[in-house]
């Protein structure tokens, strides 16, 4: 590979920055699960920008293997992004069972291109060379680029909900450290939407055939490189700045972190952003909800929050979750989906996890079997 001007150095230094970078995100401090994804992170992005350079037929002629093959780290970048941000802010989701779906693409990429990947070096120089590819190749080549495409603004856009939802139910509870953190996470998000433009600008003037004086690729893979970077630096000079939230208190407090939550803004409203989780987010739709699900989504202790449903709701958690489930019941049956649908299927998606307790719990609130209710408001 010839490297024949100054930007191809600078993204090959980056590149090799990024790898390293990624060793050490990866193997150090271990018990920081979101550092390990950044690590991973920051390894398919110095592969992918790696694959970006040597795109050459004389370098794909002497190592046939490599082509198409470093192209599904392109696929593991974006959900990986996204990844690194929601088990950086919600412990209960650092565990890769609850990640691997994310990661589906670039397996099913692997997958499709077996047939490709066993071809003999000879078949696969002479394809490259005369451009010669079978037309499913050239077909579901075409389908993960597009792919590609349509990750970067759909985790992009993900990602920022995250943090707004965090930040909107945990605000009070965050130590200016942290909400510099957010603010952070935000800017990187940010601009990983400009440069997924200008990359998806790239394309669209490629496949236009317009020529324009700025090589959008350039600009992308060079911006994505500087800002993958850029995490990286941060993290190692400042690896509590990732930590676990409690660690993240006991850095800045020197406290325990019960007494540091006692500490900060006794003002707030809990009630009021218990009932805001309730109604925007309709936790209580799952049909196997806890107190613990409130815990790591509103940021409130668990003790807190029961104290909140038994002095200022005077119910128990129970109670408010099956009148909303209750609620959402009612609506679903004045709407008719009960004429669609089974009645347990309505009472799944509801939130109830079994028949015996959506018709125990509708006897209890309303008198009469959801049955009986339909036929008395003939519906």
């Amino acid at each position: 590979m010839e490297i024949g001007n100054l930007f191809n150095v600078v993204l090959l230094l980056g590149a090799v920055l990024s790898a390293l970078l990624s060793f050490y995100l990866y193997f150090y401090p271990t018990r920081f699960f979101a550092n390990k994804v950044l690590g991973l992170l920051a390894f398919s992005w110095a592969l992918t920008v790696f694959g970006f350079m040597i795109q050459s037929p004389d370098f794909f002629s002497r190592y046939p293997h490599l082509y198409a093959s470093l192209d599904v780290f392109a696929l593991l970048f974006y959900p990986l992004m996204y990844i690194y941000l929601r088990t950086y802010l919600y412990d209960d989701t650092r565990t890769w069972k609850k990640n691997l779906v994310h990661l589906i693409p670039g397996l099913l990429y692997v997958v499709v291109f077996i047939p490709f990947f066993i071809q003999s070096s000879e078949s696969k120089v002479q394809m490259i060379l005369e451009r010669s590819f079978p037309q499913w190749y050239i077909s579901l080549q075409l389908f993960f680029n597009l792919l590609i495409v349509v990750q970067g603004i759909f985790y992009s856009i993900l990602s920022l909900r995250k943090l707004h939802h965090f930040q909107y139910f945990r605000r009070v509870r965050l130590t200016r450290y942290q909400l510099g953190s957010l603010k952070w996470l935000k800017l990187f998000i940010s601009l990983n939407i400009l440069l997924w433009l200008c990359g998806t600008s790239g394309i669209i003037m490629e496949v236009l055939q317009v020529n324009i004086k700025i090589d959008l690729f350039a600009v992308f893979y060079l911006g994505l490189t500087i800002l993958t970077i850029f995490l990286g630096v941060f993290t190692i000079k400042r690896p509590e700045f990732f930590a676990e939230e409690e660690d993240i208190l006991k850095y800045i407090t020197n406290k325990p972190v019960q007494q540091a939550f006692k500490e900060e803004n006794t003002n707030r409203n809990d009630k009021e952003l218990i009932l805001n989780y309730f109604e925007e987010d309709k936790p209580y739709l799952k049909t196997d909800l806890k107190m613990q699900d409130l815990v790591n989504s509103t940021g409130l202790s668990y003790k807190r929050i029961s104290e909140v449903f038994n002095v200022e709701f005077q119910k128990t958690f129970f109670d408010i979750v099956n009148e909303y489930r209750m609620r959402t019941a009612i609506e679903l049956i004045n709407s008719g989906y009960h004429r669609q649908h089974t009645l347990q299927h309505l009472a799944e998606q509801a939130g109830f996890n079994s028949k015996t307790t959506f018709n125990r719990i509708f006897k209890k609130q309303i008198g009469k079997t959801p049955t009986e209710y339909i036929q008395a408001h003939n519906l």
